[in-house]
């Protein structure tokens, strides 16, 4: 069977464990679920304790069926922009308080108070966010001091389960750094001084290694457990969206992926933090520590898809929708949807936008709306694709990940968008767990490097720009470009509604 690398992903709703070849071709896979708990409005918590029993659970089944002894290394990733306080003996304080979580909006004000947007942009690569690690451990000190008093290290999920695996809590890799917005994102380390000026120590943060680092490896305790080896190398890894863009196949500068989900976003391989001075990207490093990674992204991509078959089209056939999509002429005759159903974070960032459906009349039907909400959420993604080419870096390669690349239609319409080859992953679903596989497999030699390992990503399809398509566009997203700007303070009188509602 030659050597195999076993992956373990701790996302949002549960685990997912698999085993690939050393062609990054998956031979087995389990899965478990887990809950999230949500015990006031805004708050999102998951038990870490339960999270790694799901996690333990899936490698010990893999390892059976693959055999244990085949296991060359194991690949981690999970979700980004938690906080799981430990101790010194990497036992966990609380839930893990993740990224939906929204409890430390107040705390804001206090980094603002020390550093201005803007510099906090150029320091981080972000804008300033309540769902970051960094206003939840200001959250922690001020509400759960017993908590924050007794914690070691503040970890993310993935940096849990390699101290579980491993016996060793004080590690992370550049990715998830990067997200907690602690970090001096054009240094690679900790951001010192914001960090002492708000009181935090540095040095409860935990090291910063490259994802591909295999140094340590399974433990006496953890082998009983999972039925690995003792002493199988376990690779650092990275977030979930640093993995996300290695199993899309980047490799280098101009290399992009999209994923279409129920949110969306266009991620790009850069040199480093792209210098937007209206910080509608956001960046974060790659797990090798040397790229940068710059992203825009769509709050409701398929979420809002989905929202049209159930509320507008009258089906919830995929199928029925695209064909009645595809039966109509790019530019939907005059049809725009602005898929802003939840809020907007690229470009506009924004929590009062509401979605738009303009310019119909009495001989549009539904095949004019399926084709503009097809269209709306590739403008949408095609915005940050037009950003990252303002600012220097066009998009050179495109595959498209997720859901949403199953579809025959958006593909070919961001390939006409961003006037790029789009090519269809192999497996839209196994990018996560196939960026870990590839840290894993350059740390142990199976891959020279990450670079490597991400070349041997294989798509299934792949669109051209259809000449059309491009003359027909380039009359119509000047016109869906300027609907946010025409309906804001529709949007902010809404939003004021809410609020007499609320």
């Amino acid at each position: 069977m030659g050597k195999l690398i076993l992956t373990c992903d701790a996302g949002t709703t549960g685990c997912k464990a698999a085993v690939f070849d050393e062609e990054l071709r998956e031979v087995f896979s389990a899965s478990a679920a887990y809950d999230t708990f949500y015990p006031r409005p805004n708050w999102a918590e998951q038990d870490m304790d339960i999270v790694w029993k799901a996690a333990a659970g899936c490698i010990r089944t893999l390892a059976e069926k693959a055999g244990a002894e085949n296991i060359a290394a194991v690949g981690l990733t999970g979700t980004m922009n938690g906080v799981v306080p430990v101790d010194a003996r990497g036992n966990a304080l609380c839930r893990n308080i993740i990224h939906s979580d929204s409890r430390a909006w107040p705390q804001l004000k206090e980094i603002a108070s020390v550093i201005s947007p803007k510099d906090f942009y150029r320091l981080t690569g972000c804008r300033l966010d309540h769902h970051y690690m960094l206003p939840k451990l200001l959250w922690l000190r001020e509400n759960e001091p017993d908590v924050y008093a007794k914690a070691s290290l503040f970890l993310n999920t993935k940096d849990f389960i390699h101290g579980k695996l491993t016996g060793v809590f004080d590690s992370t890799d550049p990715s998830d750094a990067g997200l907690t917005v602690a970090l001096d994102i054009n240094r690679r380390r900790w951001a010192e001084t914001l960090l002492k000026d708000l009181g935090l120590d540095p040095g409860r943060m935990p090291a910063i290694r490259r994802g591909s680092d295999v140094r340590d490896r399974v433990s006496a305790q953890a082998a009983r457990l999972t039925g690995l080896p003792e002493g199988t190398p376990v690779a650092v890894g990275g977030g979930d969206g640093s993995c996300a863009a290695r199993g899309a196949g980047l490799s280098g500068k101009g290399s992009a992926y999209c994923y279409i989900g129920s949110s969306a976003w266009v991620s790009q391989m850069t040199d480093g933090p792209l210098p937007d001075e209206e910080m509608r990207l956001f960046h974060y490093p790659d797990m090798d520590g040397e790229h940068t990674l710059s992203c825009g992204t769509v709050q409701c991509g398929a979420a809002s898809y989905n929202w049209s078959l159930e509320n507008l089209l009258g089906t919830g056939s995929f199928a029925e929708a695209e064909e009645m999509a595809l039966s109509v002429k790019p530019g939907s005759e005059g049809v725009l949807f602005l898929p802003t159903l939840m809020g907007e974070r690229t470009p506009y960032w924004d929590p009062n936008t509401r979605g738009a459906l303009i310019g119909f009349s009495l001989y549009h039907g539904k095949k004019h709306i399926a084709r503009a909400v097809y269209e709306g959420v590739a403008f949408a993604l095609a915005t940050s694709a037009g950003i990252m080419k303002e600012l220097g870096c066009p998009v050179r390669s495109l595959m498209v990940t997720g859901g949403g690349a199953r579809s025959g239609l958006w593909p070919q319409l961001l390939s006409s968008l961003m006037d790029v080859e789009a090519r269809v992953h192999s497996d839209p679903g196994e990018a996560t767990s196939l960026g870990a596989a590839i840290a894993a497999g350059a740390g142990t030699g199976i891959f020279r490097d990450l670079a490597d390992g991400a070349g041997r990503v294989r798509a299934a399809r792949s669109f051209i720009p259809d000449e059309e398509q491009k003359k027909a566009y380039a009359k119509v997203f000047p016109l869906y470009a300027a609907m946010y700007g025409r309906l804001k303070p529709l949007f902010d009188g809404i939003a004021g509604l809410d609020g007499e509602r609320n």
